[in-house]
């Protein structure tokens, strides 16, 4: 009994300094501080996560929320009442986000930036308070009630870009202020816009765009603890020699040659813009934009070597093999089949190799896109480039799924995708 009364008196304590600062601040006209994460009755943000942390982020991916940079948050609770744009609906608040996500606004916070510190702490300007029973709620006219059952969705994105139409890709909101009703649209646009196909690409330019979502959170679950998803695919690239043949009487031992690269070249046109629609009532979709918007044409230089590099033939029958540096796992827009797997259907889209095998002539090799390649967001796969007999022959593979931390295990559609 002791403890529990020192337990309460302790709580209470808290409660009054924390009412006396927020006291202090008002009487004296300065606003509030900002954020910090402990002010009981404030919407307060846990250190992000990403859905798989499983390696570390050497090829331009991030397999954990990268510390030190911000995240932006669209926020909605109480939707307006019917036939109104203006009137939130206090009755509406403890309605499930499928039922009121068409009428609600972003009203508790649109395209708000949370700080991630090096520690992981989150803080905002202005902080914002959940709804609470009684008068004196913002932007709220009625006393409310049952407060502890309203619930929230809160919609994340990174990276937060504060200027997104200054041409380097970004991402872009539906609803377009916080009087706005709807469920949120993003929309990511790449930062490459040219439509030659000689043009360089550097894919050093494009981050690693991720969304999150929390939804039919009450003020009593704590913390809005977003775990962020790629929307992007990761593109490697590996070269085999397998060029190791027996000799004409099969007899003696066998023979091969050494094969030398010079450079490798990803070229077409590609996707340039995503958009994860929330209006749905799965609660999320993926669909892709097409037009002059939404493609962009170049070259990507994956590996190049004026002098060459040596990928030698094996005696034991293995591969000799050169994977290309982390860094060239290249993040790309996924297609959907019925589109194109990279790009629309009809956009030629090419791997040029440039190599020379034992001591012939540097020749140029062209391995069209697959028809059969249909890569998800959020999976990294490898282009191993084989080469068997006199030709390359290119087999696509799922590297690692994100979204599940588990590297194939060759069963799921798509793994193992061959052509020539």
């Amino acid at each position: 009994m002791k403890e529990r009364n020192n337990d309460m008196r302790k709580t209470a304590r808290r409660d009054i300094l924390l009412l006396a600062a927020a006291l202090c601040f008002a009487a004296c006209g300065l606003e509030e501080p900002a954020f910090s994460p402990h002010p009981a009755g404030y919407i307060t943000f846990g250190m992000p996560a990403l859905t798989v942390e499983t390696r570390a982020a050497t090829d331009g991916f991030h397999d954990e929320y990268p510390l030190g940079e911000p995240f932006g948050v669209l926020g909605y609770c109480l939707s307006y009442e019917l036939g109104s744009n203006s009137e939130l609906n206090p009755n509406s608040g403890t309605g499930s986000w499928a039922l009121k996500k068409d009428m609600a606004p972003p009203a508790v916070f649109y395209n708000k930036q949370v700080n991630v510190s090096a520690n992981g702490v989150c803080t905002y300007e202005n902080p914002r308070r959940w709804y609470r029973d009684g008068t004196g709620n913002e932007g709220i006219a009625d006393a409310l009630s049952n407060t502890d059952d309203f619930r929230y969705s809160f919609f994340a994105f990174y990276p937060y870009d504060t200027n997104p139409d200054d041409g380097n890709g970004g991402f872009r909101i539906t609803p377009a202020n916080a009087n706005e009703a709807g469920a949120p649209v993003f929309t990511y646009h790449m930062p490459f816009s040219g439509n030659d196909a000689n043009a360089s690409l550097d894919d050093t330019q494009t981050p690693d765009p991720m969304l999150a979502m929390e939804t039919d959170m009450r003020r009593n679950d704590g913390m809005v603890n977003f775990n962020f998803s790629h929307i992007l695919i990761g593109l490697g690239f590996q070269v085999n020699n397998y060029s190791q043949v027996q000799d004409n009487n099969a007899t003696g031992p066998k023979e091969g040659q050494d094969l030398i690269l010079y450079s490798i070249r990803l070229q077409g046109t590609f996707y340039r813009t995503v958009t994860a629609d929330f209006t749905g009532s799965s609660g999320a979709s993926i669909t892709y934009s097409t037009g002059n918007d939404g493609l962009y044409s170049g070259t990507y230089t994956l590996f190049d070597n004026e002098e060459g590099t040596v990928i030698p033939w094996q005696q034991d029958g293995s591969a000799g093999s050169i994977s290309l540096e982390p860094s060239k796992y290249i993040r790309l827009l996924a297609g959907i089949e019925s589109l194109g797997f990279l790009g629309p259907n009809g956009s030629e889209r090419r791997l040029l190799v440039r190599y020379k095998f034992g001591n012939g002539d540097i020749k140029e090799e062209t391995l069209e896109r697959p028809s059969n390649f249909n890569p998800r967001p959020g999976t990294r796969y490898t282009a191993q480039l084989n080469w068997v007999g006199d030709a390359f022959v290119l087999i696509m593979e799922s590297d690692e799924t994100w979204e599940d931390g588990e590297a194939s295990d060759g069963n799921e559609e798509n793994d193992d995708i061959l052509f020539e």
